[in-house]
């Protein structure tokens, strides 16, 4: 996905400015998630709690503001050349009391080389869509601006999953050479991807199957993506080789994925797998020969400083160090802890994991509790684990202490394959209950009246309806219930709140604080569950 693209050119800068791109926090971008990718192959990331950012397109600052947030002692800069969005960002910093961080309506080409060193530095849908010039200078400056332990996070269109993209894009603009209205631009995209999917026969047709496949995908765009990705004046996929052949020209190496289940060759059939298994020493290669098998669209890769050393065969002992978000939820009915009963839970897609170990249901329960929400450590994982499955074992023996390690960090490792947890450096408090005066962030109160969608306390991006949105504006720590429920008649009584029975209005004062106090008990478990409250 494509942020606002800081360009040398007036002509893109100004597409952005008439048609701003609807920005949000991505949390794999988040200093977090880059330190545990780091730790994982032996690279020793700064804390995030005291970390030094850049963001390279920061647009809005929705992806930048909430981190600032989150961790006040660390020190954050954006740059964008659109003057929309840094007028959006500053207001958001102003509204939000956020000190610790800078935004600058800067050109990338011109970005100053006395800045200093930062710890992270995120370059988000900047690398694709921008000139070979700037391309070159976002990799300058991480060879020049990372410290020595520093991580770089580059998002890219890739090949050759952007073929048949590129493709269409190809065709799009030919349909649409000769307007300038952004509007009509796009409608007549749809339309020509309307008479595409009307036209052309996907039966016993390759070019047709796949046309049908991109096809649908395109049509699940918004507006904003399809101008300023597909339509954009510049949009340059790449294959991954082709990509770390120009990171290693500025003195970077490949650390890793922003995920790493898309990294592990275990996750492909076993013939597959064992073929490339032989690439083990060559990480580049294999990576290569996945992105082939998968038909790869796009990259998330992670750079470091060449001549770092890194360790490629993970260990378990690693994960110790480690805090995790799990993916996880109960497949169905009450989590049986005594040995020998199978127990089943799932992912949100339906892959399931079975296991009739105490201790291991035990951590499935644990993390199916916190699904989404909280970011728990190792050694609470541990502790919560075995406290939850002694009383199902009868005598433990002296050894079993060690054997509840081995098998946490060997189910760990397996959940992180499969893509059912996310890895952190560092736990992330939440409360998943309502608290008695709730809080959240100042930021998502801001958004929560100002945005499209709101930050929760793991840097998910989560839509909200106006009922919500007000509820979310009142959560400053100060409310209780019945103090935020006054908030909530406030808004009806100024006009900003509607409340319906049916397709009546409500105005008995009775029944309409008896329906919104359901809708605000609604609202805030929801909050609860999404993850606002700080712990």
């Amino acid at each position: 996905m494509s942020t606002s693209a800081p360009l040398p050119s007036s002509d893109v800068t100004t597409a952005y400015d008439e048609t701003p791109y609807p920005s949000s926090s991505f949390p794999q971008t988040q200093p977090n998630r880059l330190a545990a990718m780091a730790r994982l192959f032996g690279l020793d990331a700064a804390s995030p709690a005291n970390a030094r950012v850049l963001e390279l397109g920061c647009a809005d600052g929705s992806n930048l503001l909430p981190l600032a947030e989150q961790f006040p002692q660390a020190s954050f800069l954006g740059v964008d050349s659109s003057k929309v969005q840094i007028a959006a960002a500053q207001s958001a910093i102003t509204a939000g009391g956020v000190t610790n961080v800078e935004v600058r309506r800067q050109d990338i080409l011109d970005f100053p080389a006395d800045s200093g060193k930062f710890d992270y530095i995120v370059a988000h849908g900047v690398y694709s869509w921008v000139p070979p010039a700037v391309r070159e200078k976002v990799l300058a400056i991480c060879r020049d601006h990372l410290t020595e332990n520093g991580v770089a996070y580059v998002s890219y269109n890739a090949l050759p999953g952007w073929n048949m993209r590129r493709s269409l894009r190809e065709m799009m603009l030919y349909h649409t050479r000769g307007l300038t209205d952004p509007k009509t631009k796009v409608a007549q995209s749809r339309a020509l991807l309307t008479f595409l999917a009307d036209s052309v026969p996907s039966e016993n047709s390759a070019y047709g199957m796949l046309l049908k496949s991109e096809l649908s995908l395109m049509n699940g765009l918004s507006d904003n993506y399809l101008l300023h990705d597909i339509l954009g004046g510049e949009n340059t996929p790449f294959y991954f080789y082709e990509f770390i052949a120009e990171a290693m020209k500025h003195g970077l190496q490949y650390l890793s994925e922003s995920n790493i289940a898309e990294m592990l060759a275990g996750n492909f059939p076993e013939k597959v797998s064992q073929t490339l298994a032989q690439l083990n020493n060559q990480i580049v290669a294999q990576e290569q020969y996945m992105d082939y098998l998968r038909n790869r669209s796009f990259r998330q890769t992670l750079l470091c400083r060449g001549g770092v050393p890194l360790k490629r065969n993970l260990s378990p002992a690693v994960l110790r160090q480690l805090a995790f978000r799990s993916l996880l939820i109960r497949a169905a009915g009450p989590v049986e802890l005594v040995p020998g009963v199978p127990v089943s839970f799932a992912t949100a897609t339906g892959v399931q994991v079975t296991s009739g170990d105490a201790f291991v249901k035990a951590l499935m329960q644990m993390l199916t509790e916190t699904r989404g929400v909280a970011v728990v450590s190792y050694q609470a994982l541990l502790e919560g684990a075995r406290s939850l499955s002694r009383p199902f074992l009868g005598e433990v023996p002296p050894d079993r202490d060690r054997t509840d390690e081995s098998t946490l960090e060997m189910n760990l490792l397996n959940l992180l394959a499969k893509g059912f947890l996310e890895i952190h450096a560092e736990p992330v408090s939440v409360r998943t209950d309502v608290p008695e005066r709730p809080a959240v962030s100042a930021f998502a109160r801001y958004q929560a009246l100002n945005a499209r969608l709101i930050t929760n306390r793991t840097h998910q991006s989560i839509p909200a309806d106006m009922v919500a949105r007000y509820i979310i504006a009142a959560c400053d720590g100060t409310r209780g219930r019945d103090e935020l429920l006054g908030e909530l008649v406030s808004r009806v009584k100024e006009g900003k709140l509607q409340v319906n029975e049916g397709s009546v209005q409500v105005t008995d004062e009775q029944r309409l604080n008896a329906l919104l106090g359901s809708n605000l008990d609604t609202g805030l478990a929801a909050l609860a569950a999404a993850g606002f409250f700080r712990g």
